[in-house]
């Protein structure tokens, strides 16, 4: 996402503030927590207008106080003012892939139609690291729908070297194709 986005400008924010009272760290870990604690059906019940914001505040100050940086409550608190609380899993998400490109990490989910072994890993991402650069971590998973080849998604990047993208362009490509009054005369 775009630092225009809501998710973005939140997600600045909020590391500005943790840079600024150097707890960076423990607020990057803290925002992987969230994601995982909060799920949809949280969220919803927090975001639900009979509880109030009031109430929802308490819950989420009694709920992560002590557990997360004071940072994340205080965000959270915010976000429920502002009738965005919905948004908090982007904007953690958001600050997560900020602070890791900061430092140089990316990640690459390269996606396979067979899985791959330890050493196909190991040679696709060192050729990563030398086209993006050293800080490459790759998530490998399978996909049978993919028939062959592969997929490889890192920020906003999509590269797309399955069979299955090939055969679909070669449909479209035959299906678009101009059709003469001679097609069939010698």
């Amino acid at each position: 996402m775009a630092a225009g986005t809501v998710a973005g400008v939140y997600a600045q924010a909020l590391l500005a503030l943790a840079e600024e009272r150097g707890s960076t760290m423990q607020v990057i870990e803290d925002c992987r927590e969230a994601l995982d604690g909060l799920t949809p059906a949280v969220l919803a019940q927090l975001d639900d207008p009979r509880v109030g914001k009031v109430k929802a505040k308490d819950a989420v100050r009694a709920a992560f106080t002590g557990k997360l940086s004071k940072e994340l409550v205080d965000l959270l608190q915010l976000l429920i003012d502002r009738n965005r609380l919905s948004d908090a899993p982007s904007i953690f998400a958001e600050a997560i892939r900020n602070a890791e490109a900061k430092v140089g990490l990316v990640r690459v989910q390269a996606v396979t139609a067979h899985p791959i072994t330890a050493a196909e890993l190991t040679l696709l991402t060192e050729r990563l690291k030398q086209a993006i650069g050293p800080g490459v971590m790759v998530h490998a998973t399978t996909d049978p729908a993919l028939i062959s080849g592969l997929t490889l998604r890192f920020g906003d990047t999509m590269l797309d070297a399955s069979a299955r993208r090939q055969l679909a362009d070669m449909k479209a490509t035959i299906l678009t194709a101009p059709v003469g009054a001679n097609l069939w005369s010698e």
